[in-house]
């Protein structure tokens, strides 16, 4: 089962609450990065503070995947119809829930996240792994209001974000 399938089946099993939307950026691009980011979609949908949650891998361009034979080839029209849909997604949320793999941080998460920053959208961060070890740049480190300490969406109160700063080192 494809990764968009499995993100497909989650979103079947979707609660419907009154809520904030989210908008979950997250890499795909490795075995680790698709794990959080399906147990990440799944708890979401669980919280009752959470109306809806946009996951851009859901929304591809004319609903095509850039894959062929297991090599990420997007053509220009994709790329560029993807980066709109994307921001637009962004523009359209009240939130951004950002998930790192400290390991392997996706630049496109690190975009979004800024890009959310810049536009005072609220950035919640879940990271995965070992951020003394490996070190996350100060700029993300610090753009997220709230670093959350291990996955409890499925609970986080999305009404009330206090600040919780990042714990790791930063580079």
């Amino acid at each position: 089962m494809t990764l968009i399938n499995e993100l497909h089946t989650i979103a079947e099993t979707a609660e419907h609450h009154e809520g904030k939307t989210i908008y979950l950026a997250g890499g795909w691009f490795n075995p680790l990065q698709e794990k959080i980011l399906k147990d990440s979609f799944s708890s979401l949908l669980k919280n009752k503070t959470v109306a809806h949650v946009h996951v851009p891998l859901l929304h591809q361009y004319q609903g095509s995947n850039p894959i062929v034979d297991g090599e990420f080839n997007p053509d220009q029209e994709w790329a560029t119809a993807t980066f709109d849909d994307d921001v637009n997604a962004i523009d359209n949320a009240d939130i951004v829930v950002a998930l790192l793999d400290a390991k392997d941080q996706d630049t496109g998460t690190i975009w979004e996240m800024g890009y959310a920053y810049a536009t005072h959208k609220p950035v919640v961060v879940l990271t995965v792994g070992d951020t003394f070890e490996y070190p996350i740049n100060l700029m993300p480190a610090q753009g997220a209001i709230h670093h959350l300490e291990n996955n409890t969406l499925a609970t986080f109160d999305f009404y009330e974000i206090n600040k919780r700063f990042y714990v790791g080192k930063t580079i």
